[in-house]
């Protein structure tokens, strides 16, 4: 296993998500096919609501992989789809998903579609052939046979009401107890107000009451209707158990956004909540209805040759290894188990994944829902990178909801466990929204609710990260791969793995406060890495770039043993750990490996083995007297341990070892075989029973082999629990030792030796396959290549590259070195520094994987030897001009179709609309909160400076449009003009309506831009509508050069957003030589025309516009956007606590500083034209008046 032997005595069932449900498809390019791979798929929300978002859109076809560790999570989603299938009411899928309890006719419903399945999937081959073989898959064989089970127990349940309620009433009564609540109380979870985003900042704070009492009525009833039932529902009931409970915090309507229950949408609005013939006393539960109804109808439409659904049952990390061997053509087993307490291992249908047309192993995106937060997000990536397609719109989705540090921008680095750009170039990624510093999705309503509460050990971080492979990412050009210098390399991975294995040094706890003390307690109570987990890291790292590797695992070793020498740290206990897991990743096999093993018959076993290998198996079964005591206490059975493997001398202060990647099993084992043979082998007959059965646990991991033969008789051979603070706490019935059970190597009754683990026929497969040759040509050509990327390490981080370009093979560039021409370096992207000869003689492009910075770069110039170097720091982003602009960047993929790398496509026609009458004025006041937070702290600081920034102009434009257009500030138009001081209006933006949009946990106004070229105006064809425009209330936004560069840049990715149209083979963009933009030039067109004149009919109610203005108008999706949280602040919580929490945010602001009184302590000032905005100061509505006058309309007396 990848992750460290963590075994829960009671698990949790999470059979509903309690996250807003997203578009799995938001990062790709309409119209065009995806392969999607969801790691802890959980429930059905992200696909149905997929469906939905992909209406109107370009046709494509979806082949989605759901894995999940947990059987009862595959098998309750097939079920629902098989009855999607079947065309059930949407109705009657809601109760059998959602409800706990139901009547007698839906439990008829599922009993007999149980049975159904049942005779339907006695093998995979009969399953495919069947009703629903052609939609939904099984990847394998092992995955159908454990889903079938499932099923039987739905054909045929148990389980009465009484049973069913016990089984609720622990799930409870654990909530309590975590919690410290006393009886009949319950926790007040506030994070499921997330789920309101954008409106849970909105002045009906009564509203968001609905949330917390929805959950307590579904809790009392087991459902949302006024008539409960009381039959349990066997999908829930038949899977909980004394050992499995319902999760506390389930709950059906978090998934889906309850914004619309509480805002005021326009009357034709989509999604409104349908309040007509229902029984609901709730208007979030009308809400979610709403949305499941509008979900399930738009999954039902989709042609089922345009749709396919995998399934596995597995653990994320191993289904993601043994996709790469698969990938990777190996048709030998991987030898990977597919989860902890499964015997099993990970397997794949021959017949569809080996076929010509087979079943994906790459992907457009990945989607690991919060795994990261349970696997370790470095575990992830190293699992999941692999997978990605070679292709600029990949995307690897991480998602997080605990909070483990005090700040997110420490929570970044906390994540990858180091220096986040520098960890993220080792592993050939790129963090997207790290780079960009710009989203359109907002967390205000997150850090707002975490704000709220007094202790951080109760706070969650909702974040979603994206990361691509970098070279796709930056269009880095040639096949150079990143060259670091083998000890500055080891210094870093050093640093790594003493971050991986803090928890194994106690010194930290004695000199911490007490504060401290608890909070690394409960971020480290359960351990993510192992020394398997480093040696997966490091096999990636060696994949993604070149170094002296002998010389390197010296160092990095070396500098191991040192550390061992401290007596303080309990690392060195894994030292023969670490050595034996190098060896079978195959990276490194050290000398003692090798020198520590003889072939000795006399003492029989393994030692009778002609051709002993340096790392061997040891199988321990632990008999089950010793697991009941392990989990004797209450306490125990709340706080799940982590088990390890232990070697140590039979003298009680002699030698130790503990190993850490240990798969454990209940069963009885099977011996094959004779011991002194090398084809000994062992299998565990699993017992189905599992926890409430009585057999032995039978524990499995890696030693070398040498270890054994020290004391081949006498060693002690077990498992114990791993000295982590909070195991210290809990196990305190299994001091001093912590030992779960021991025995010597002679034991042979309950200790095996073996070559393989159980049931394998070899060692794990964990190779790591990357695509080296992406971006060269392989044509000779005249043109100079950068050969080589060069790391160079400051304080085990990378600060600067070094890009080396080979002039060799350039017949000019050799003569303009030779003549000494005049060299200079010019920044045309943030990846990209040209070298340019004299007047622009040459101009040779250095890439880069990562940004960087042309201000401070230094060149190496080699005339003789035909090479320069240019050696670049890398780009800050928060400080370096060349990111300033890098905002929604957008670059040309396969066939010339614009890729957007950091926008989210959004379906408008889908989203409801806001009323923004101005009778709703107060009650919209969230709107003015939310873009009012496009500025983050630095930049409220920064808004005195007499010069703002790029990015503040943009954001205070955006915000003029938001306001104005919402009727909150000034006037109430939708009508805009990108002024230019000089050259006049260039861009009209035409603002139709504002929609919510729940997924991004905010607003997007639906709008048409129109360029005016130079070409259009002197056509004369907009004569009379532009006449007509002047006369109608119109807000020209002032914009510098800078600006309106940069909104050239950005209007196309906002047209990519919600396009629903196809470029066609006269794209400009697929014109020779195209970019995108096309053009930056004054006047000149910067977008294609490809989606001119679609738009909705009736899009603006103007004159002329039918006739002479639409066709020269692009649908645009413009959000407010965010600085990134990872990046910097963007809500100053301990203000807002100390302010009054969230209702402080309701309270009048100065426009320009945000104080909430004036400068002598008096009442804010109105301005005196609109008597809307208010300042603290005339000095403050001084600074500010640049920006109002914009939208500031005289108040109208009548």
């Amino acid at each position: 296993m990848f992750i460290p032997s963590t075994i829960p005595y009671i698990s949790q069932f999470y059979p509903l998500g309690n996250t807003p449900a997203v578009s799995l498809t938001r990062g790709l390019p309409q119209g065009i096919d995806a392969d999607i791979l969801l790691l802890g798929c959980g429930d059905v929300r992200n696909i149905l609501f997929t469906a939905y978002s992909e209406r109107g859109f370009p046709p494509r076809k979806l082949d989605i992989t759901c894995c999940d560790m947990e059987t009862a999570i595959i098998a309750r989603n097939v079920l629902l789809f098989t009855l999607l299938i079947d065309g059930i009411s949407a109705d009657n899928a809601w109760d059998v998903y959602f409800n706990l309890r139901i009547n007698e006719d839906l439990k008829t419903l599922i009993k007999d579609q149980a049975q159904k399945l049942v005779s339907l999937s006695s093998s995979i081959g009969q399953w495919s052939e069947g009703r629903y073989g052609s939609v939904l898959r099984f990847c394998d064989s092992i995955t159908l046979q454990q889903v079938r089970q499932i099923w039987a127990k739905y054909a045929s349940p148990q389980k009465g009401g009484p049973a069913f309620d016990e089984d609720l009433g622990r799930a409870r009564k654990l909530e309590r107890t975590l919690d410290g609540l006393p009886e009949g109380h319950s926790k007040l979870i506030l994070t499921g107000l997330r789920s309101t985003a954008p409106l849970s900042l909105a002045p009906k704070l009564a509203s968001t009451q609905e949330v917390i009492e929805a959950r307590e009525v579904f809790w009392k009833r087991g459902n949302f209707s006024r008539r409960p039932e009381a039959i349990p529902n066997p999908i829930f009931s038949e899977t909980l158990s004394p050992n499995t409970y319902i999760h506390y915090g389930t709950d059906p309507i978090l998934g889906f956004h309850l914004a619309t229950a509480m805002a005021n949408l326009a009357p034709a609005s989509p999604l409104r909540p349908i309040k007509e013939d229902d029984d609901e006393t709730l208007n979030v539960i009308r809400a979610a209805k709403t949305q499941f109804y509008k979900w399930v109808a738009a999954f039902q439409e989709i042609p089922e040759n345009r749709i396919s659904l995998r399934f596995t049952v597995s653990d994320a990390l191993s289904f993601c290894h043994g996709l790469q061997a698969v990938s990777a053509s190996v048709n030998l087993p991987v030898n990977l188990y597919r989860r902890q307490l499964d015997t099993t291992s990970v397997e794949f249908d021959p017949t569809a994944y080996t076929e010509v047309d087979s079943a994906p192993t790459r992907f457009d995106v990945i989607d690991t829902s919060n795994l990261a937060d349970h696997l370790g997000t470095l575990n992830l990536l190293v699992a999941a990178t692999p997978l990605l397609k070679t292709l600029a719109s990949s995307t690897l989705w991480v998602e997080t909801l605990l909070k483990s540090e005090k700040t997110r921008k420490q929570q970044f680095d906390a994540l990858l466990r180091g220096h986040g750009p520098t960890l993220s170039l080792l592993l050939g990624l790129s963090p997207v929204d790290f780079w960009t510093n710009a989203t359109s999705v907002s967390c205000v309503d997150e850090l707002v609710m975490n704000a709220m509460y007094s202790s951080s050990q109760r706070q969650q971080a909702h974040s979603r990260l994206a990361f691509k492979l970098d070279r796709y990412f930056s269009q880095l050009k040639g096949s150079a791969i990143l060259s670091v210098e083998p000890h500055a390399l080891a210094k870093a991975a050093f640093q790594v793995y003493t971050q991986l294995f803090d928890n194994e040094d106690p010194t930290s706890l004695l000199t911490a406060s007490r504060e401290e003390a608890e909070e690394n307690i409960r971020r480290h109570g359960y351990p993510l890495f192992h020394r398997g987990s480093f040696a997966t890291l490091m096999r990636h790292v060696q994949t993604n770039t070149s170094t002296n590797w002998p010389s390197f695992w010296e160092q990095l070793l070396q500098m191991v043993d040192q550390d061992d020498q401290n007596q303080t740290t309990l690392r060195k206990l894994y030292r023969q750990d670490l050595g034996a897991q190098l060896h079978l990743h195959g990276l490194y096999t050290e000398p003692w490996l090798r020198a520590g093993v003889k072939s000795n018959p006399s003492l029989g076993g393994f030692n009778a083995w002609r051709n002993i290998p340096e790392v061997v198996c040891i199988t321990v079964a632990v008999p089950r007297k010793q697991i009941d005591n392990l989990y004797s206490t209450d306490l125990s059975k709340l706080n799940a341990p982590t088990l390890e493997g232990v070697l140590r001398s039979s003298n009680p202060f002699g030698w130790q070892n503990m190993f850490g990647n240990v798969h454990c099993a209940f069963g009885q084992v099977e011996t094959k075989g004779n011991r002194e043979a090398e084809d000994f082998s062992i299998t565990v007959r699993q017992d189905p029973l599992g926890w409430q059965g009585e057999s032995s646990l039978i524990a499995s991991f890696h030693v070398p082999s040498g270890a054994l033969q020290v004391e081949p008789r006498d060693a002690k051979v077990g498992l114990s629990i791993q000295n982590t603070a909070m195991n210290i706490t809990t196990f305190r019935h299994m001091q001093p030792t912590m030992t779960v059970y021991m025995t010597t190597l002679s034991d042979t009754s309950n200790v095996f030796v073996t070559k393989y683990e159980p049931g394998m026929s070899g060692y794990p497969f964990t190779s790591i396959q990357t695509d080296r040759e992406a971006g060269g040509s392989g044509v000779q050509t005249d043109a100079p290549t950068t050969t080589q990327i060069i790391a160079n390490f400051e304080d085990n981080k990378i600060k600067s590259l070094c890009g080396h370009v080979d002039f060799s093979t350039s017949q000019r560039g050799k003569k303009l070195l030779a003549d000494r021409a005049s060299i200079e370096l010019r920044q045309s992207s943030p990846f990209s520094i040209d070298i340019v000869f004299g007047k622009k003689l040459l101009v040779c492009p250095v890439s880069f994987p990562t940004p960087v910075l042309q201000e401070t770069a230094k060149t190496r110039i080699a005339r003789t030897s035909c090479y320069i170097e240019v050696i670049a720091p890398l780009a800050d982003p928060l400080t370096s001009g060349p990111l300033s602009s890098f905002i929604y960047p957008v670059t040309l993929g396969e066939e010339s179709i614009p890729i957007p790398l950091n926008s989210q496509q959004v379906n408008l026609d889908s989203l409801p609309i806001v009323d923004v009458d101005q009778a709703h004025k107060k009650d919209n006041n969230w709107l003015n909160i939310l873009t009012a937070h496009q500025f983050s702290l630095r930049e409220r600081r920064l808004r005195d400076s007499a010069e703002p920034t790029l990015r503040m102009n943009f954001k205070e434009s955006l915000f003029s449009m938001f306001m104005l257009a919402s009727g909150l500030q000034g006037g109430n138009t939708g009508l805009f003009a990108l002024q230019h001081p000089k050259d006049g209006n260039q861009i009209l933006i035409f603002i139709r309506a504002i929609r919510l949009n729940g997924a991004e946990g905010s607003v997007v106004a639906d709008a048409a831009a129109m360029p005016l070229t130079r070409q259009l105006i002197d056509s004369g064809e907009l004569e009379t509508f532009l006449y007509v425009l002047r006369e109608l209330e119109i807000c020209a936004i002032n914009v510098n050069d800078e600006e309106l560069v940069l909104w050239k840049k950005v209007l196309p990715a906002l047209a990519e957003r919600c396009r629903t149209w196809s470029h066609g083979p006269e794209c400009e963009y697929k014109k020779p030589g195209a970019t995108i933009p096309l053009s930056t030039e004054m006047g000149k067109q910067f977008m294609c025309s490809c989606g001119n004149g679609v738009l909705p009919e009736g899009f603006m109610k103007l004159p002329e516009w039918d006739d002479a203005a639409a066709k020269h108008a692009v649908r645009v999706a413009i959000s407010p956007t965010f600085s990134v949280p990872f990046v910097e602040d963007i809500v100053d919580t301990s203000l807002l606590k100390a302010q009054g929490g969230i209702e402080s945010l309701q309270l009048d602001k100065c426009r320009n500083c945000n104080a909430t009184e004036g400068k002598n302590g008096g009442k804010l000032l109105k301005c005196s034209r609109c008597r809307e905005v208010m300042y603290c100061s005339y000095d403050c509505q001084r600074k500010d008046w640049k920006k109002h006058r914009m939208e500031c309309v005289p108040y109208d007396v009548s």
